[in-house]
């Protein structure tokens, strides 16, 4: 039993299911992230460990007890919005302690609790101030300091940083992941930016369709996708996805396909032979594992270099991303910054297949 455990947890409005038998489990101290596109049932399910949403059936429990049916008063979580919802007629000060102050804490408490919560997110300066004469930032700090301070079993985090800027998100990420090592407290946080995913987790469960279809470990999610959503959905730029006729010559499995030119190429995989000659699948490659000869993992076991026609290129600064076509689809490789490759011209792609993943195109699951 873990800390916080959904099990089989479903919600239906009427006859419409949107989620589907939940199952998850959150050690104390893990910082778990719901993950997915709108629609996919994540806040439904945040809604539901918070008591915001009833549950239609199964159980979700808290340090062994079961919640179904408590009151969100009762169940000692903290949750931070995406709107901040913070009082604009109170001081910070004032937002941070309120919630002490309606469970009876005495001033003094109160006062101490508010102090070294200013202190740890740097918002002492503010605390006189109202919420109209803060920055989005200040407010997010806010917010989550009025979270803090009651000093919960577990945070529920449902968007928070989706109403700042580019750079303020990867600020206040970098704010949260401290602040997550530094207490080790346990999180649930939802977000629809796989980045944010990958950069704060310990897990990630990535949703769809009211079903989890990965849980595990932001490495596993991204080197081991069950299947062509959590391939596609989590990464930037996304997994490449080449069409591929499966061979077998001895103990040795090729997969088949095309170059920009039509002209057929071979790959080498690392697969069991049982049942594959002759199959057509989805190769999966992420664009680092496409990239230009120099820049290749010298740790590779098995790597394949094939010439081909560039299309685009694109500066990013550390890097270069190059376009190609594999099978008929474009392809993205992820080069060194001073790679020489130009469009229309041919240079020589090394893939790294140790990285090679395999999709059945029917089911859309991993077969490899």
């Amino acid at each position: 039993m873990g800390f916080l455990d959904i099990r089989n947890a479903t919600k239906a409005y009427g006859s419409v299911q949107v989620l589907h038998e939940v199952d998850i489990t959150v050690e104390e101290g893990e910082f778990l992230v719901l993950v997915g596109p709108s629609g996919c049932g994540k806040s439904t399910l945040l809604n539901m460990i918070a008591g915001l949403e009833d549950i239609t059936s199964g159980e979700i429990s808290i340090k062994g007890q079961p919640m179904n049916g408590v009151h969100p008063s009762k169940r000692n979580i903290a949750m931070v919005f995406q709107s901040y919802a913070l009082y604009p007629n109170m001081t910070v000060g004032q937002n941070i302690t309120f919630g002490l102050e309606m469970h009876g804490v005495p001033k003094t408490k109160r006062d101490q609790a508010m102090a070294d919560v200013a202190k740890l997110l740097q918002i002492e300066p503010l605390l006189a101030r109202k919420p109209g004469q803060l920055s989005g930032g200040q407010r997010q700090r806010v917010a989550m300091g009025r979270a803090l301070v009651r000093n919960p079993d577990v945070f529920l985090f449902d968007e928070p940083l989706s109403n700042l800027d580019a750079k303020l998100r990867v600020d206040m990420r970098t704010e949260i992941k401290k602040l997550h090592q530094k207490l080790g407290t346990t999180i649930v946080y939802v977000t629809h930016d796989q980045i944010e995913a990958m950069t704060l987790s310990t897990r990630i469960a990535v949703m769809n369709g009211g079903y989890v279809q990965q849980l595990g470990t932001p490495k596993e999610i991204y080197d081991n996708p069950a299947n062509l959503f959590v391939a596609t959905f989590m990464g930037s730029p996304s997994m490449n996805l080449i069409d591929v006729t499966l061979r077998v010559e001895g103990n040795s499995v090729f997969a088949d396909t095309t170059d920009a030119k039509g002209a057929r190429i071979s790959l080498p995989i690392n697969a069991s032979v049982n049942g594959l000659d002759g199959k057509n699948a989805i190769l999966g490659l992420r664009p680092e594992a496409l990239t230009d000869v120099d820049g290749s993992d010298a740790r590779a076991t098995q790597i394949a270099h094939v010439p081909n026609e560039v299309t685009v290129t694109e500066p990013a600064g550390s890097d270069t991303f190059v376009t190609t076509s594999f099978g008929g689809k474009d392809c993205v490789a992820r080069m060194r910054a001073d790679a020489d490759a130009k469009p229309g011209e041919r240079v020589t792609f090394a893939f790294n297949m140790d990285k090679a993943v395999l999709f059945d195109p029917e089911t859309e699951a991993r077969i490899a």
